[in-house]
């Protein structure tokens, strides 16, 4: 759990700082419905047996709340501070995130953190995430349609 917590929500957060220093309003506007996609998801993934994550905790909601608040919300941020505020192309920040994130669950399902069970994959994984991305994507376009940006 400790790893957990300190690679899943410390340090992630402690790059966000970065973001913060350029664009503060994307910490206030995109986190907290990142860190809400988030537990969305994993709770239901993990409710309707699609992957297990190996912690100490016996409460559910604690195996992936520092996770879901942590490493998945930044990588909310950033992918918005890249793609509103640096103007990169998206399709280059949509691959380079979704592969990202990926790639973070293959470490994880290497060092055993988490377990897929029959009915999901990597490929699913993947597809999930850039689902997650875009919905990011759909709210920072009506955010920034509200003038909230920049």
């Amino acid at each position: 759990m400790l790893l957990m917590i300190v690679l899943g929500f410390i340090i992630p957060w402690l790059t966000a700082g970065y973001v913060y220093k350029r664009a503060p309003k994307i910490i206030f506007t995109v986190a907290p419905f990142a860190a809400l996609i988030a537990l969305i998801l994993n709770q239901l993934g993990i409710q309707i047996d699609l992957w297990t994550i190996h912690t100490s905790s016996n409460m559910v909601i604690l195996n992936t709340l520092f996770l879901d608040l942590g490493i998945f919300t930044v990588a909310a941020v950033w992918f918005t501070y890249f793609l509103y505020y640096k103007e990169k192309q998206s399709v280059w920040v949509y691959l380079m995130f979704a592969l990202g994130m990926t790639g973070v669950e293959i470490i994880a399902l290497s060092i055993h953190l988490l377990t897929y069970h029959e009915k999901w994959n990597i490929f699913y994984t993947f597809l999930m995430y850039l689902g997650g991305f875009i919905i990011i994507h759909l709210i920072i376009r009506k955010l920034d349609k509200l003038e909230v940006y920049p």
